[in-house]
């Protein structure tokens, strides 16, 4: 299943990436999320390959991910794959430059069931999964325009 959308936002291109790839920012327009440890080297100048654990509280419950970063263009792109003992995720983040205070953010979100359940369930939440992405672009918007 996949999912894509897309934004303009009104800050420059290198602010809207520092909300992409600094955890404290991620914070601040990621649902749930708890935190992000490292579980691997992390080189900021090349972090392709880093493995990661992120906690994103659901619901009443803390969920743990573990992830890879896949790709990674400093301003530009940030991929993620995350593993869920259901799903497998591949997250990429785009951006592109306007204008010196504007870019437009694509993000393509991709769930492959590991089961048959899982593959229910991805129907079952297909809506949910696309209102939660436009929710987060929305509030990653809000936080990088606020710093202008």
């Amino acid at each position: 299943m996949l999912i894509k959308s897309q934004t303009e936002i009104q800050a420059p291109i290198e602010v809207v990436f520092s909300y992409l790839e600094d955890n404290d920012k991620q914070k601040e327009w990621m649902t749930g999320l708890e935190g992000t440890e490292y579980l691997t080297k992390f080189d900021i100048s090349n972090p392709v390959g880093v493995k990661f654990k992120q906690k994103l509280r659901e619901g009443n419950r803390i969920q743990e991910y573990e992830g890879q970063v896949t790709e990674y263009n400093k301003n530009n792109r940030i991929s993620i794959q995350m593993n869920h003992p259901t799903f497998l995720i591949n997250v990429s983040y785009n951006l592109q430059k306007i204008s010196p205070n504007s870019s437009i953010l694509y993000i393509s979100e991709e769930l492959t069931a590991n089961t048959v359940s899982g593959k229910i369930l991805s129907i079952l939440f297909r809506v949910f999964m696309k209102k939660g992405l436009e929710k987060q672009m929305k509030a990653l918007k809000q936080c990088a325009e606020k710093q202008l």
